[in-house]
């Protein structure tokens, strides 16, 4: 049934594409609406990288998964600014950060930005929080000796970088392996999608209300992040577990028992290999437990911290 969906949905955009061309948000009506007080721009790697920046105390660094951005964090960054500070990145072709130039979204690039963050902004130690994808490139980066010393304390929220064979793949991400719409998504309007989209990644439904749909579609539509997206899916990397014995700060590991695009499954690995690390499971929550279960799940996080 879902390949029929799916053949559906392509067909539509095949035979209509050209009537529902959406180009690209305007900047000025983005920059109004998605920064405020606490936003910040910064040149990294001949990007223009945008942040925000909340509280005091020790950093947090938050990194979004492939589709987001850094309002995915707004509930936890209300609640750990209190006592830490949160700093919430746009990674590459996110948000409202540029896409580069050389359309490079391997681990490594990512790691390279977060390393040119934390010495622009002279961040000598940090906890580090990722999701999805952000989950992906966090625990990678604490697996780098290199970094040891300034990873105090390793946060995974439903991290990718394993995959359970012959679990078909999301809809959205079998799109983007399909040349016609690879070559012409930024001429194609995402908004019919990303309802659908947002309902697989929340397991509440009444969450995924039409301001969250028109955030991630606006977002979306940001000149260069509807290829930027398909890029980041073709470049998914499987990640390495000899990578997760690495790791030596003490991690805590949260997860969705109904999460569809990550399963709880896969936990296990990063449990099992990361040496000094423990699991929360949220029931009725999907894939981002930061906004599902943002009040209980950031209370975890401030008993793993204190």
């Amino acid at each position: 049934m879902r390949k029929y969906i799916f053949l559906f949905f392509l067909l539509v955009i095949v035979l209509f594409g050209i009537y529902i061309y959406q180009g690209p948000s305007d900047w000025n009506y983005l920059l109004a609406k998605y920064s405020d007080e606490s936003s910040h721009f910064v040149e990294l790697n001949g990007l223009n990288v945008h942040y925000k920046k909340k509280g005091e105390g020790m950093p947090i660094i938050l990194i979004h998964g492939t589709s987001s951005s850094l309002h995915t964090w707004e509930k936890w960054e209300n609640i750990l600014s209190k006592k830490y500070t949160t700093y919430s990145i746009d990674m590459q072709g996110g948000g409202l950060t540029s896409p580069p130039a050389d359309n490079d979204y391997s681990i490594q690039a990512y790691l390279n930005l977060i390393d040119a963050f934390v010495e622009k902004l002279e961040i000598d130690s940090f906890y580090l929080a990722g999701n999805s994808l952000g989950g992906h490139t966090a625990w990678a980066y604490a697996a780098k000796a290199a970094h040891a010393d300034r990873v105090k304390k390793l946060i995974l929220v439903d991290p990718s970088g394993f995959f359970l064979a012959n679990r078909e793949k999301p809809l959205v991400f079998q799109m983007a392996q399909i040349d016609f719409l690879f070559n012409n998504i930024e001429k194609i309007n995402t908004g019919p999608f990303v309802g659908k989209s947002l309902r697989e990644v929340y397991y509440n439904d009444d969450l995924v209300t039409p301001e969250l749909i028109e955030r991630y579609t606006d977002l979306g539509q940001r000149a260069g992040n509807r290829k930027a997206f398909f890029y980041k899916v073709r470049q998914i990397e499987k990640g390495d577990v000899d990578d997760l014995k690495k790791i030596t700060c003490p991690t805590l590991i949260l997860w969705g028992e109904n999460d569809i695009w990550i399963p709880l499954e896969l936990a296990s690995i990063f449990q099992d290999n990361i040496p000094n690390s423990e699991l929360i499971v949220y029931s009725e929550c999907g894939h981002v437990p930061m906004e599902e279960k943002a009040e209980e799940s950031a209370q975890d996080v401030l008993n793993f911290l204190n």
